[in-house]
């Protein structure tokens, strides 16, 4: 297919018609340094967006029209189109009912807009005229993919140019959604790689419903044998529960509550309780000592006894005396810190005897309200919260043991999967180990473009990484040793591989039914100039030799000037378009927004 013109219902818009093979959109910017503001300057940008819109591109709130709809609502705008078949297709879609396509087929050109046109298909909702567009266009190349998925590769706006294969529109999305497409542009059978990343997305989705089970049942090694144990047991307990309800007999309850109380609560609070009273006594006696003085000796007391007896009382006794009164000072200052320690040692060990004692009481009065309770109906009410328990936590285990299953069962597929994976990447592997035709052309048409402008060999590669999916490669080599040099990552060389590998795709598909026009935005910028003047004659050639139409948008400061510094100028048939901003006239739209 081909364009020949896009126009408008008379609305302010620069009508263009189209040459079958070269063409120039040419701006003529006053203000140099807005050049690169082209949407919102001149429009030679805009073009491109207009054209994709006529080609069914689904916009949002986002786009130009929609973000400018007082401008634009009551805009209609119409492509005509040549198809491969040699028939010819207009295009109508509004802004205003802009999910709204109507087509027209014509065995001869129309040029030009005519009132009350009648439609072959009028109003079609986008999707539905997006796959009758594409059964119109009968492109039979990569023809499990809509026309949409290989639109962009030759509509290349400035953003697409950053990379030969991953186009802008693919930058947020998955590898899925563009690899195995390109994989079979380039010649190869897509299934088996688009099959891998299908088989890939599924682990991950499995992977992340395992590892979701795991958190929420929180599972460990060797859990579902314990699980079963533990079922089984309270599997028992319910029945035994459930036997003695039935027989409404509670003898064998009251007697192990009995058996409770006298050989375990009751002996234990009597140990508990002699041990209590041991301590409490230790502290009395504690106690009792801590308040006793250390008796004192009264020394006149004693001198008035030996003269009452007329005993001689030495002045060295005096002085034993008082040394035996600081003795026993010291003696009964040590003791009370040794009786004070050991009173703390007491009351801790007490402090947690009197909190146990405590909870046996209780223990033992739940049970004797039991026991004492003669009404059956009571009774038969306790018991049953007891079975109601037990089944309640026979239903959690075994519902953690039938997700313990599901995960296995999960981890096995995952297993599959993987095997599966391995098999589709030994498919891919060997495709690209055989190679193909196709391929092979398309790598030396985008190598021999690429030698005729730059001088310098550029080779298109393909590999497999770690997880055995595509990788595409274009890069510019050393012309002596071959190998890759750092040219392929300069933007002006990374443009001109992009030009490149979309001319070499429509030469190689040339004499089939596909695209037959390439729209290149502002390629030429930054380019030297004999790269420019080589890049357009090998551009012409190649469009005469091959009946390609090849569109190129530039400011006339990008026009390639000769060793004496005069424009080279191009013919005037080759400017379909010339916007200038003298006035809002040579504007595409004829206005300012």
């Amino acid at each position: 297919m081909k364009l020949l013109r896009i126009y408008t219902n008379y609305k302010p818009f620069h009508d263009t018609i189209f040459n079958p093979g070269f063409n120039i959109i040419l701006g003529e910017p006053k203000e140099r340094e807005n050049k690169k503001k082209d949407t919102h300057n001149l429009g030679k940008s805009l073009l491109i967006t207009v054209i994709d819109f006529l080609l069914l591109k689904r916009i949002d709130k986002k786009h130009l029209f929609l973000k400018y709809s007082h401008i634009f609502k009551e805009y209609e705008f119409f492509l005509e189109i040549k198809l491969n078949s040699g028939k010819f297709l207009i295009i109508k879609r509004e802004v205003r009912n802009h999910t709204k396509i109507s087509f027209k087929l014509n065995s001869s050109e129309l040029k030009g807009f005519e009132e009350n046109m009648e439609w072959n298909h009028e109003n079609l909702p986008i999707d539905k005229a997006k796959e009758l567009l594409n059964e119109i266009l009968g492109m039979d190349i990569v023809p499990v993919w809509n026309y949409r998925k290989s639109i962009s590769y030759f509509l290349r706006t400035q953003k697409d140019f950053q990379d030969v294969f991953q186009l802008s529109k693919f930058n947020k999305g998955l590898h899925s959604e563009w690899k195995p497409f390109l994989f079979e542009l380039l010649g190869f059978e897509g299934k088996p790689l688009l099959e891998k990343y299908k088989l890939e997305q599924k682990k991950k989705d499995l992977e992340n419903l395992v590892k979701k089970v795991k958190e929420e049942f929180a599972f460990g090694t060797g859990e579902a044998d314990r699980l079963r144990g533990i079922i089984e047991f309270k599997a028992r307990e319910k029945k035994e529960i459930e036997k003695r309800i039935d027989d409404f007999n509670f003898y064998v309850q009251d007697k192990e509550i009995n058996q409770k109380l006298v050989d375990e609560i009751d002996s234990k609070i009597s140990t508990l309780n002699t041990i209590r009273y041991n301590l409490t006594e230790e502290m009395s006696r504690i106690a009792v000592s801590l308040k006793t003085e250390v008796p004192r000796i009264d020394l006149d007391e004693l001198k008035r006894l030996y003269q009452e007896v007329q005993i001689f009382f030495p002045d060295n006794l005096v002085e034993e005396y008082k040394n035996l009164e600081d003795f026993n000072t010291q003696v009964s200052e040590e003791r009370k810190k040794y009786m004070e320690a050991r009173l703390e040692e007491l009351k801790e060990e007490l402090q947690p005897l009197e909190t146990e004692l405590l909870q046996l009481e209780n223990m033992k009065s739940d049970l004797l309200s039991v026991l004492k309770d003669k009404d059956s109906y009571g009774k038969f009410k306790h018991y049953q919260k007891a079975l109601a328990k037990v089944e309640a936590e026979i239903g959690r285990l075994e519902e953690k043991l039938e997700h313990l299953g599901k995960m296995w069962e999960l981890e096995t597929q995952i297993g599959q999967l993987n095997d599966e994976m391995k098999i589709q990447t030994e498919a891919v592997k060997s495709l690209i180990n055989r190679s193909n035709n196709t391929y092979k052309e398309i790598r030396g048409v985008f190598g021999h473009i690429f030698q005729a402008v730059l001088n310098t060999p550029a080779i298109i590669s393909l590999s497999q990484n770690k997880e055995g999916n595509i990788e595409f490669h274009a890069d510019i080599q050393n012309p002596e040793n071959m190998e890759i040099t750092a040219e392929a990552y300069g933007t002006t060389y990374k443009k001109l591989m992009c030009m490149a590998f979309d001319l070499a795709v429509l030469i190689t598909y040339s004499k089939r039914s596909f695209y037959r026009f390439v729209y290149h935005d502002g390629a030429l910028e930054g380019l030297d100039n004999r790269k420019k003047i080589n890049f357009l004659n090998v551009v012409r050639e190649i469009c005469r030799e091959n009946d390609l139409q090849y569109i190129l948008t530039l400011i006339d400061s990008d026009i390639p000037r000769d060793e004496l510094g005069k424009s080279v100028a191009f013919l005037d048939e080759e400017i379909v378009l010339r916007l200038h901003d003298r006035d809002e006239t040579g504007l595409l739209f004829k206005m300012k927004f």
